[in-house]
């Protein structure tokens, strides 16, 4: 009995010593696919990377044909332009803000398989002039974003299908506007044809400043619609606000505060005259949630739920 008993005993830890060994050669074989599999990743997102690196620089140096390599030709982003669109405003930029510059800092990138989604911040700084009763007065223009890239890789190519701003905040102050204190407030989502409020907080330094401010609405089309413009005198509290419905039409939207700072002079008439001293432009986005209509449908004594777009 013992005999058979120490038998077993070296036989189970024969059996166990095989499993340990089966066990660590299927840890070192896991170890080593998942180093493989994270070696992999970490080249594809050099390439990613190389990709945007490529388009901050082709931007900077207003080069449209090397720019234009980087993009799909079926590209569309997230406002529903698509690539002539796109191309068209980014010529419209560098013909208004001939020096802008642009800069981007890569906060994540996700892979799986053939695409990438990458999360991006993204400044931009740039200078301008504004012809104001005669006198042209510098003007500086500063944005930044939080964006989504969408890229898939072609052949050898990571290609940018498509791009989703998150949130977009731009700023153009002439001036004595560069003096003040600009703070636009709206949501960044808001459900379609729902009301939302837009704050404008203006700090003014001097007391001798006559301020003027407007808020408008205006949907993200393309060509572009201005927001009619109203101004009113800022009232002492420095707040300014307005409530807004969104659009019916699912389209994301930008608030548009506009900013003039005027000073009492007088002329030689010895009349009072009101002159413009500075001009100052937040715009910030709003991106529109899709109406949905979520209604039980009864077919052939079988209920499903559907999805329809609100009219």
């Amino acid at each position: 009995m013992k005999r058979i008993i120490f038998v077993l005993l070296i036989s189970l830890f024969m059996s166990q010593n095989c499993f340990a060994s089966d066990n660590y050669v299927a840890y070192a074989t896991d170890k080593k696919q998942a180093r493989n599999e994270k070696q992999q990743i970490q080249s594809l997102e050099k390439e990613v990377k190389a990709t945007l690196r490529q388009q901050i620089y082709y931007t900077n140096t207003n080069d449209k044909d090397k720019l234009r390599t980087l993009y799909a030709n079926d590209y569309i982003n997230a406002d529903g332009f698509d690539l002539n669109m796109y191309f068209e405003l980014v010529e419209k930029t560098w013909k208004l803000y001939p020096d802008i510059k642009y800069t981007m800092h890569i906060d994540n990138i996700s892979i799986i398989g053939n695409t990438a989604i990458v999360a991006v911040t993204e400044n931009a700084k740039a200078t301008t002039t504004e012809k104001v009763d005669e006198t042209e007065i510098k003007g500086y223009l500063k944005s930044t974003s939080d964006s989504l890239y969408y890229l898939e890789k072609i052949g050898d190519r990571w290609l940018i299908k498509s791009d989703s701003i998150i949130s977009e905040k731009t700023e153009l102050t002439y001036g004595e506007a560069n003096d003040i204190k600009i703070e636009l407030i709206v949501p960044q989502l808001v459900p379609a044809n729902k009301e939302y409020t837009a704050s404008l907080n203006i700090t003014v330094p001097d007391k001798k400043m006559l301020t003027i401010a407007s808020i408008g609405q205006e949907k993200i089309t393309y060509p572009h619609v201005n927001a009619t413009e109203v101004y009113r005198k800022l009232p002492e509290s420095g707040i300014l606000e307005r409530v807004f419905r969104a659009n019916k039409e699912n389209l994301n939207e930008y608030t548009v505060a506009s900013v003039g700072i005027t000073r009492a002079q007088v002329t030689k008439e010895k009349e009072i005259k009101l002159i413009v001293t500075g001009l100052g432009y937040v715009i910030t986005r709003t991106n529109v949630i899709a109406a949905k209509d979520f209604s039980k449908v009864k077919e052939n004594g079988k209920k499903e739920t559907t999805a329809k777009l609100v009219d």
